[in-house]
């Protein structure tokens, strides 16, 4: 932990996770645990003027 604080500012965030961690950050997990929720809300939204669009 004191490795991965080291830095603090002085380096881009996610580069410098990258290293340290070995992946890239993604919302790709939260997106998926969601999705039926979209799914749903775009059936409940279906027919109203403002909605959610199309595609995030």
């Amino acid at each position: 932990m004191r490795a991965l604080m080291k830095d603090g500012a002085n380096c881009d965030w996610r580069d410098h996770l990258k290293t340290h961690l070995g992946s890239d950050m993604s919302a790709k997990a939260k997106l998926d645990y969601f999705s039926p929720l979209m799914v749903w809300l775009k059936e409940q939204n279906k027919g109203r003027e403002h909605t959610l669009p199309a595609t995030l």
